[in-house]
């Protein structure tokens, strides 16, 4: 099967999760280099995180991936621009900030994704809908905030299982491995061992769906 033409919006909830993983894993792999290992690694996080919907917010579902509970506490689809403007003080768009493939939610790496320039071009609100963008956001974010794991990422004898952990562990870093003052578990911890294990079932479905679309011999 070819991968999808971005010329036109996507709606992803449409398409089949075998699909999304095989598409991210492809354009992680061909336009930015990375071993099919390290990509499927990354884009399993990307599924635990997100399902691989690039215009999903906290707390919603995989079906209806703009709509959940605001300030008010009233579950209600929000536009692109009430995610892109969420307002913590002003109690406007959605209660959790977490967004897109990564779920970015961080102040700074949030507001980046919106302000990032992909092909020339600032997509801001719109960068919701785009999953090349997002793709290129994660890899600009990698090379400019964690050099080290991407250079990780990059070995050509990268293994499946490390890759996905420390992405989880480095980049992702999801609430369930971190202690009461936010910092990072020790590997070791068994909260941090369940989500290894878990997103490396994610990753070893990315990595089937890659192989399952590629041409016998």
């Amino acid at each position: 099967m070819s991968l999808p033409e971005l010329d036109t919006v996507i709606d992803w909830t449409t398409v089949s999760t075998s699909e999304r993983m095989r598409y991210a894993v492809a354009k992680l792999v061909t336009t930015y280099g990375y071993p099919v290992n390290a990509a499927a690694g990354i884009v399993g996080n990307l599924f635990a995180e997100s399902a691989i919907i690039p215009n999903r917010i906290e707390g919603s579902a995989v079906t209806t991936p703009m709509r959940a509970r605001d300030f008010a506490n009233q579950v209600r689809t929000c536009t692109a621009t009430e995610i892109m403007n969420r307002d913590v003080k002003a109690k406007r768009g959605p209660k959790l900030g977490g967004v897109g493939l990564a779920q970015w939610t961080f102040r700074t790496r949030r507001a980046g994704l919106f302000a990032h320039r992909f092909n020339g071009t600032v997509l801001g609100a719109n960068v919701l809908f785009d999953m090349d963008a997002q793709l290129d956001f994660l890899e600009f974010e990698l090379g400019q905030s964690f050099p080290s794991l991407r250079e990780l990422l990059r070995g050509a004898d990268v293994a499946l299982n490390k890759a996905s952990d420390e992405v989880v562990y480095q980049f992702e870093r999801p609430g369930a491995i971190l202690d009461s003052n936010g910092k990072a578990l020790p590997r070791g911890n068994a909260r941090v061992q369940a989500v290894f294990r878990t997103r490396r079932g994610f990753a070893q479905q990315s990595l089937a769906a890659f192989q399952d679309a590629q041409p016998r011999p």
